[in-house]
């Protein structure tokens, strides 16, 4: 026992990074998860990366394998973007005991011979802010979980990626391909897959947003970016509103909510009802910001989108593929029948699967998928519900 603790103190010694020495991607940790299933070899992970702005900070995750080696051949490299889970700490994915679970299809995915790994994002798992919905610090966190995943030697995990997100997933798997060759030169990104995307942020909060849903949006993205850009929320919310907005703030999304959170996401809903941040300053620049499509894709394009979302508006989704179209992007159009918006990925994980196969085989005749902009692939849905949560798969936060 005592010579088990030793060799685990040992690999420990030899990932951590002196802090000269570390730099984005450098592993920090790795902890084996024995639950993992047989079929593969897992760990939680803690590794470097930097914010938006550059500054230095840490994020956790799971890196998960095909067991055995990888021999000369370095594995290819998914990297999984889970929707909203909430921005507090506790709400790490990695720090669930059902985190493998959460993965769509990560069966089909190892057998694949893919190494997987899932970041959190920083700021769940380890301290704040978690900039939600900011994209550029997302796209650095699943840059550096590819490149912490080669700091494990038995991985075997190579420089070839793809990318795949469901809901705020989606919209950090699409800003990870826009800055993949500025960030990460070395790494070489195949596909981006984004299921359910959030894609224009001032279009989906505009009209038409289901006023509940804008509420616990607001609980989740106005505290992160107040953090995050130093914004004073005062300018959208009065003192009574901004304590809802900090409770609600501290909890985690759930599809069943506490009784008590229902009451506080309906009085947030009633304190906003005339507050619109597509007109208010700075937080209308924030949401160009952090809208995709402004740049090139920097890779193909897989967008799944259900028709019966009622969280990520279909127009709006089916405008950024028209867009992305209409500028020569490579884009493949899945339609996830008329689901809710938490399955997207699931009902979809078979074609993504099967498309980051043949991305990852070279195969040049999925290039030629796509949308044309002229196309009605599904009907607009009614204003009522053209509704955008950012990754919620609920109507809020359960309470801690």
């Amino acid at each position: 026992m005592l010579s088990k603790g030793i060799a685990a103190l040992a690999i420990a010694l030899a990932l951590q990074p002196s802090v000269a020495q570390a730099r984005p991607g450098s592993l920090i940790s790795a902890a084996r998860m024995a639950d993992a299933p047989a079929s593969f070899q897992a760990w939680r992970i803690r590794y470097e990366t930097t914010d938006a702005s550059g500054r230095r900070t840490e994020a956790t995750g799971v890196l998960v394998s095909p067991r055995g080696s990888a021999g000369r051949l370095k594995r290819d490299v998914m990297a999984w973007a889970h929707p909203t889970v909430g921005i507090a700490e506790a709400c790490a994915p990695s720090a669930q005991p059902n985190v493998l679970e959460t993965i769509p299809n990560l069966a089909g995915l190892i057998a694949q011979g893919w190494v997987v790994v899932a970041t959190d994002y920083p700021g769940l798992g380890t301290p704040g802010p978690n900039a939600y919905l900011v994209g550029e610090a997302e796209a650095r966190s699943l840059l550096d979980s590819v490149r912490a995943a080669q700091g494990l030697a038995q991985v075997g995990a190579g420089r070839r990626f793809g990318v795949w997100g469901l809901s705020q997933g989606a919209h950090a798997a699409l800003f990870t391909g826009e800055v993949s060759k500025r960030y990460a030169p070395e790494l070489e990104i195949v596909g981006v897959a984004a299921a359910a995307p959030p894609t224009d942020l001032s279009a989906n909060l505009g009209g038409g947003v289901n006023p509940t849903v804008r509420a616990a949006l607001t609980a989740f993205a106005a505290q992160s970016w107040s953090e995050v850009y130093d914004v004073d929320l005062s300018i959208i919310a009065r003192p009574v509103a901004q304590r809802v907005i900090r409770r609600l703030a501290g909890r985690c999304s759930s599809p069943d909510p506490a009784l008590r959170t229902k009451i506080e996401v309906l009085r947030l809903r009633r304190q906003l009802r005339d507050v619109d941040l597509t007109l208010i300053d700075p937080w209308r620049g924030l949401l160009r910001r952090n809208s995709a499509g402004s740049v090139s894709a920097g890779a193909p394009l897989l967008i799944a989108q259900s028709a019966g979302d009622q969280v990520v508006a279909p127009a709006v989704t089916r405008n950024f593929v028209a867009r992305a179209c209409s500028r020569g992007e490579k884009v493949l159009f899945v339609a996830a029948g008329d689901g809710p918006h938490a399955t997207t990925a699931s009902v979809t994980a078979a074609q993504t699967i099967s498309w980051f196969a043949g991305r990852f085989a070279g195969n040049r005749r999925q290039e030629q998928a796509r949308v044309a902009p002229s196309v009605q692939t599904f009907p607009d849905p009614p204003a009522d519900q053209r509704d955008f949560a950012g990754g919620f798969t609920g109507t809020m936060a359960t309470d801690r």
